[in-house]
Order: structure tokens, then sequence, then C-alpha cells
């Protein structure tokens, strides 16, 4: 019975006696080491077990008689052939009636498809390993080179954004300088007919005085976005600029041949900008109002009004030209669009002027309807 037990194992199995010599063994034994049944009988089990230290089958001898079992032992089969076939042995001792030793049971599992799968997920590990390791040096260098990249793009977009204000500059201090010519040729034609001086002086000097300070502002408007600085704002009555923007467009006889009505609030309304690009603004709405109408009569109009809650201040610059088609609603205020001839326009008025809104917490919306007009709309915080 016990020899078809550890036949119908798997394991290679030894029964050796006390002296160390194999008295039975199994066919998995004789398919592992080569040796055929009869030859691995009264074989010293030192011929076909051996391991690293050499201390093994002392160790196995020494705990098998203490009664212990030897589980796991790591071990090599040598086989007839001389191959080392890594084993894990397993050890239980034999007992006689009377309690004493007589034998030692050995069980050798074959592991070298166990340490072929160590090997193998050792190597995926390292392989895995190595893979993280070079997606992370491809991360770093990737992330390094989105920095490069965003640096790049960020100083582009600042100089397109400087090309894009220095062109509208251009063009808001072309619509300045009319102004300046005309308070010119008035003091000059006043000294070829030799006129008294003051009163026309007194008139339009607070004029080229604005004219000044418009074109100091857009110089300091290009060092700030050169080398960025505060853009210097305080409260200004918004009824007073409209006022003073529309008295000196007039002195410089843009608006002259055309009606022009001016609705503004009874209160104050304060809001708290810089008054030279709120003025910048208006100067760009009105300019393009009068254009818009051409040679033909209109009327321009002009409303200041807060609100219901009382916290925003609404400004409409509203004009009776022939209107925007609808096709070009969406485009007007995209830098350089523009439908003036290139001595006309630049295309940069509209987008500059929503930024300038945009800036301080409000919107620039247009609506035009064919033959009938075009309304601008801006509001700002109170």
């Amino acid at each position: 019975m016990f020899e078809q037990v550890i036949e119908a194992m798997v394991d290679a199995v030894l029964v050796l006696d006390i002296s160390g010599r194999i008295t039975l063994a199994n066919t998995a034994a004789s398919h592992i080491t080569g040796y055929s049944l009869d030859e691995m009988r009264q074989l010293p089990i030192a011929r076909l077990m051996v391991d690293e230290s050499s201390g093994l089958r002392t160790v196995v001898r020494r705990r098998i008689e203490d009664g212990d079992v030897l589980r796991r032992e790591e071990s090599w089969l040598i086989t007839k052939a001389g191959e080392r076939i890594p084993v894990s042995v397993t050890g239980s001792p034999v007992h006689g009636k009377t309690g004493t030793l007589e034998g030692i049971v050995i069980v050798a599992r074959d592991v070298r498809d166990i340490r072929k799968l160590l090997v193998d997920k050792e190597a995926e590990i390292a392989a895995r390993t190595s893979a993280e390791d070079e997606l992370r040096a491809a991360k770093s260098s990737i992330e390094e080179q989105l920095e490069q990249t965003r640096t790049q793009l960020l100083l582009a977009e600042r100089r397109a954004t400087l090309g894009t204000l220095a062109g509208g500059v251009g063009h808001e201090l072309r619509n300045i300088a009319q102004i300046q010519v005309a308070a010119v040729d008035e003091i000059a034609t006043a000294i070829a007919a030799g006129d008294d001086l003051r009163a026309l002086l007194e008139s339009v000097l607070p004029d080229l005085e604005r004219v000044g300070e418009h074109i100091t502002q857009h110089g300091h408007r290009l060092m700030q976005l050169a080398r960025p600085g505060p853009d210097r704002v305080a409260p200004i009555d918004l009824n007073l600029v409209v006022r003073d923007v529309v008295a000196m467009l007039k002195g410089a006889g843009k608006l002259r041949r055309l009606q022009l009505a001016i609705d503004l609030s009874a209160e104050p309304l304060q809001v708290t900008v810089n008054r030279t690009r709120i003025e910048q603004i208006l100067v760009n709405l009105i300019v393009n109002a009068v254009d818009a109408i051409g040679e033909a009569p209109g009327r321009i109009s002009i409303t200041v009004q807060p609100i219901a809650d009382g916290k925003r201040v609404v400004c409409e610059v509203t004009d009776t030209g022939p209107g925007i088609p609808p096709d070009q609603l969406d485009k007007i205020f995209e830098p350089f669009y523009t439908t003036k001839p290139p001595e006309s326009g630049t295309g940069l008025g509209l987008p500059v002027a929503r930024e300038i809104v945009q800036s301080y917490g409000g919107n620039l919306v247009v609506s035009s309807e064919l033959g009938r007009g075009t309304r601008f709309t801006f509001d700002l915080p109170r």
C-alpha cells in the first residue's frame, strides 16, 4: 500500500535508511534523475542530492532525528548525466513500533518551471521598471519642452499684443491728430487775419492739452506692455468725459455736418477708470459713427445712464448709417478686420476698445439693422 501511494505521487520520492542509502524510490524520481529504480536502490543520497552550503543533509538528519518535519528546503538533484536540477525538499521521519528512527522519506519537487517563471517575472519587472524610468525621463523632457514652448508662446503673444496695441495707438493718434491739426489751422488763420488770439487760444488750449495727455498716456501704455505696471485709474464722472470728448471732436470739425443728440444722466455717474482710455473708446465709437454715416445727412445719439440697480453705468453710441451686414457683426471685433479703405481704417479701434472695457469689468457689444443704423453699447461698474 505504501509503495502504491508513493508511486502515485508526481514529485520524486526517496525512502532512505538510517545510513543514508536509498531503499525505495518512485517512477517520478527515476524520470527526473535518469537512474533506473534498481540503480537508485542502495545509492547513497550524497550522490544524488547536494546543496550550496553542503550542510543540508546534516540539517535534514538532525531535524528528522528530533522528530521535526523538514519543509521546502532548497537543494539540487544530480542526474545520472551530471545535470543539476533545482528542487524543493520536504523530509519526514519513519519510526518503528518502539519509536526509534528507522528511515527518512524525502519528497523532492522539481522547481525549474517555477524558477523560470520567477526569472521571467523578474525580467518583466525589470523591463517594466526600465520602461517606467524611461517614461519618467520622457515626461520630464516633455514637461521641460512644454515649459520652453509655453515661454516662447507667451513671448510671441506679448509681441503680437504689442504689435496690435501699437497699431491701435497709431489709429487713435490719427484721430487725435485731426483735433490738433484743426486747432493749429484755426490759430494760423487768426494770425494771418490779424485777429485777437486771446479768445481763440482760451477755447483751443484745453483741447490741445487733452491731445498731449492722450499722446503721453499711449506712450505709457506701450511701455507698460513691455514692462507691465499699474494702470493709473481714478474716479471720474462719465457724463463729463462724454461732454469733453464731444467738444473736442466738434472743435476738430468731425461733427459739424451731423445732428448730435446727447442724453446724460441728471446725477453724476462715477466710474473708476483711466480717463484717457475711456476717451479713447468714445473717440473711436463716435468717429466710427461719423464714418458710417458718410456724406449723407445723419444723426448720432449718445446716452449715458445707470442701470436699474444702480451698480453699473451704460453708455450707448447710436448712428443712422446704413448698418452692418449680419455676416460681419462677429468679425468687427477681430484685430485688423475693417471695411474701410486702407487709408481710413486699421481694424484695430474696436478690438482695442473692447479690450479696454473688459479690463475694467465691463463689455462692449454691437447691434445693427441694415438701413436703420448701428448701436454700440458698453457698460462699466460704478
